[in-house]
């Protein structure tokens, strides 16, 4: 350790620019990883994502004399149809993906904006959003057409300077339209954007439809039982059929692009018009690590080899010495670990950093949507330690690939030409 301590401090410089590089490598690739990772991993409040089918675009198209085609979400009576009583299902919600800007406030107190969601009773089955007080409003709250709300502590404090117990009860002005607050739940980040808003309203049973009584707003999720995907997709697509007998009369079919599908294929592609294509993303991911490899391997490679150039003459006198081929490229290769764990854990106090100060600002959340509420995740739902040490394996083998061919080469110099060559 002192020998690898001594070569990094006889050429600082190189030493350094070497570290730092390996340390954006890694930074960079635990930033695209964890860019990707936070859309697609079980992640509160969707704790459920890799269990949940999705469902919701809808393409009409017209046949014979009728050549009208409508892409939209579906109805709120088409997506109760497919997903209630579900024997093989958990749970199903229908829901409004879209979060609207709706004005709230307390009586003599400022209005504020808050982003406000219609959900149904059974969202908060799928949806493990942390309540503080309160409880969900349910299907007898909806089916009566009472006005009952869910709420954030934050807009819990800004409309009643209060998170707890006693806002359950009280009244909120939404839109100027009173509300009774039934609970109260954690702030939640617009990255689980399904899950997301400030304010959860019951889903109207007569929401308004896109011209045509198939076509709306709403979409659903389902939650099979343990091993029954299958099933509950069959039962869907079996109600599907009976759904397109019906429409056939009107001379249209009622498609699902390739619905109902899991999690990544949701995220894949926010307006489908067939199954959602996820290797394409593979692809391109793999692409991008390949590349974010490549090209510090080459510079690393270029600058170890600037380094054993300096050190021809010691090596030679090494060799005259009687230490092995073997040898001298194991040490090359154990000082260049050192230098890759160093580099490694810059990059993840790099990446921790990013994750605190900047997430927020790198992070989209929707294609023309500006929530009211930071993207910003805890430390500890941000960031995954066993990611960290895949990366850190990558950093290993990309300074690995870049030392291995200029240590075998340095170790392959005869003694003689060694000792007499300037540095």
């Amino acid at each position: 350790m002192k020998q690898i301590w001594y070569e990094l401090k006889s050429q600082p410089v190189i030493s350094a620019v070497t570290v730092i590089g390996t340390a954006l490598a890694m930074f960079l690739i635990m930033v695209v990883v964890m860019l990707h990772q936070v859309t697609v991993i079980d992640l509160a409040p969707e704790t459920k994502r890799s269990r949940t089918l999705y469902m919701g675009r809808g393409i009409l198209e017209g046949f014979g004399s009728n050549e009208n085609v409508i892409q939209s979400n579906l109805s709120t009576a088409i997506a109760a149809e497919l997903t209630e009583s579900l024997e093989e299902a958990e749970a199903t919600s229908i829901y409004c993906p879209y979060v609207s800007r709706a004005l709230a406030n307390t009586e003599g107190n400022p209005t504020f904006a808050a982003d406000a969601k219609r959900v149904d009773d059974g969202f908060f089955r799928i949806i493990d959003l942390e309540f503080i007080a309160g409880k969900p409003f349910d299907r007898a709250d909806i089916m009566s057409d009472l006005r009952k709300v869910v709420i954030t502590e934050s807009v819990a404090r800004q409309a009643f300077a209060s998170d707890g117990a006693d806002v359950i009860g009280r009244t909120l002005l939404i839109d100027d339209v009173p509300q009774e607050v039934a609970g109260v739940v954690a702030d939640v980040s617009p990255v689980t954007d399904v899950a997301y808003a400030q304010i959860w309203m019951p889903v109207s049973l007569t929401a308004p439809t896109w011209g045509n009584p198939n076509m709306g707003d709403m979409r659903t999720l389902i939650v099979p039982r343990p091993g029954r995907d299958e099933s509950v997709k069959a039962e869907v697509n079996r109600r599907m059929a009976v759904i397109n007998t019906r429409l056939a009369a009107d001379s249209c079919t009622l498609s699902l692009a390739g619905a109902p599908y899991d999690h990544e294929h949701h995220k894949a592609d926010e307006y489908p018009v067939t199954l959602p294509d996820v290797n394409k993303g593979r692809h391109m991911r793999w692409m991008l690590f390949g590349i974010l490899l490549l090209i510090p391997a080459i510079n690393l490679s270029s600058m170890t080899r600037s380094r054993l150039r300096r050190r021809v003459s010691e090596i030679g006198i090494r060799r005259a010495f009687g230490c092995t081929r073997g040898r001298i490229v194991a040490d090359i290769l154990a000082e260049n670990f050192v230098i890759t764990l160093a580099g490694g854990l810059l990059g993840l106090l790099l990446c921790i950093g990013f994750g605190a100060l900047l997430f927020d600002a790198i992070y989209s959340t929707g294609r023309w949507t500006h929530y009211a509420m930071p993207s910003t995740l805890s430390a500890g739902a941000l960031f995954d330690w066993t990611l960290g040490a895949y990366a850190l394996l990558f950093c290993f083998i990309l300074n690995l690939i870049s030392t291995g061919v200029p240590a075998l080469h340095a170790s392959r110099i005869k003694p003689v030409e060694a000792i007499n060559q300037k540095k």
